[in-house]
């Protein structure tokens, strides 16, 4: 029995000194346990385990920067409701199609006179839009040198406020402008403006004003070109007559002569081939029923003829000083006409084969005393 006792004695002190032994460690470091059926494997109390998920293909995402530091920002995913088919992407089309407008060009513009101090603008428009524009809305503008000169409709808007002007059609008009403080022979220059442009030639900007409708393209509003108004052409040949004196003629007594000069007053020569026709008649001076002459219309005819070639004035400015004798008395074709009477005594020019530029200088009378 003391044996049992003291064997029992022996083992619980063995287990008491091992409760010991493993309180010490417990103060210090937990010792590792060796699993002894794998041979080499440490394994780790279960309080300082930690379990690490194996990594494949780390990649880094790019930070986005912002006032304060980096935020990490996933890239978006799109998502999927589940039994529902794949949805195709979309794409957006930035284009669009433009507005479908009229665009007016001037194509032609030309001049022609009208009066003495105005001209006609001729001009041609034309829609390269894409859509029409009315008529009666086509209004234009001229300037001189900048200086506005006048303006007006190209159509007649109470007849024609509804027809239109289609893509790529054309219509041509006339303007009048003033030609007031133009110098004849300089140049000038003269803009076209259609639509409401307001322009100032020879300034970097322009602007836009009283527009009648919208267009694609502004710029193309305006035509420039030269305009003058050339000297006038040459007058054409004029011929003159004045009869400076009347005698009685020295060959005969039968006759009176008539002294006149002929000059070429016009800036046209006459030409060689033309010829010149003379006429003398003679007026009553009073109404003196003894000496009245029975004539039509301008007196009494005393004679006349052909003048020659050396007689004609043919060069501008050209002056001939002449004498034509003109039968008072006597003869088959003249009666006599009654003496101390005063009388006049015209000449008559007509001339063949050139036009005569003012046919009232052609004649010339003078009072004589028939003694």
């Amino acid at each position: 029995m003391k044996r049992i006792f003291f064997f029992l004695l022996f083992i619980a002190g063995a287990m008491d000194s091992g409760a010991q032994i493993r309180k010490i460690d417990s103060i210090r470091l937990a010792k590792p346990v060796v699993n002894s059926n794998i041979k080499g494997k440490v394994i780790e109390p279960a309080s300082q385990q930690t379990t690490t998920a194996p990594v494949t293909n780390i990649q880094m995402a790019p930070a986005k920067q912002t006032a304060t530091g980096m935020i990490y920002t996933p890239a978006s995913t799109s998502t999927q409701t589940a039994g529902q088919p794949a949805q195709p992407a979309t794409t957006t089309n930035p284009t669009t199609t433009p507005a479908a407008l009229p665009d007016i060009i001037i194509t032609n513009v030309s001049f022609s006179p009208n009066t003495g101090n105005t001209y006609f603008v001729n001009y041609t428009l034309k829609n390269t839009g894409t859509a029409a524009v009315k008529k009666g809305l086509l209004s234009v503008q001229s300037y001189i040198n900048g200086n506005a000169s006048g303006g007006g409709a190209t159509t007649t808007i109470s007849t024609e406020a509804n027809q239109l002007l289609n893509p790529g059609e054309s219509i041509s008009s006339k303007n009048t402008f003033s030609t007031a403080g133009i110098v004849v022979g300089n140049v000038y220059t003269f803009e076209l403006c259609v639509n409401g442009m307001k322009t100032n030639i020879g300034m970097p900007s322009e602007t836009w004003v009283g527009q009648q409708f919208s267009e694609l393209n502004y710029s193309n509003n305006s035509m420039q070109s030269p305009f003058n108004i050339p000297p006038p052409p040459p007058a054409p040949a004029d011929v003159a007559i004045t009869v400076t004196s009347v005698t009685k003629s020295p060959a005969d007594t039968s006759f009176v002569r008539i002294y006149y000069t002929l000059k070429n007053i016009g800036e046209t020569p006459i030409p060689q081939t033309a010829s010149l026709l003379i006429q003398s008649r003679v007026e009553d001076t009073d109404n003196d029923p003894s000496t009245f002459l029975e004539t039509a219309c301008c007196g009494q005819a005393i004679g006349g003829g052909a003048l020659d070639a050396g007689e004609i004035p043919f060069a501008p400015g050209s002056v001939k000083e002449l004498f034509w004798d003109a039968r008072v008395a006597g003869g088959v074709n003249f009666s006599t006409l009654p003496k101390n009477v005063l009388y006049r005594f015209n000449i008559v020019i007509t001339g063949n084969g050139f036009t005569d530029g003012n046919g009232d200088n052609n004649k010339s009378g003078y009072n004589y005393l028939l003694q």
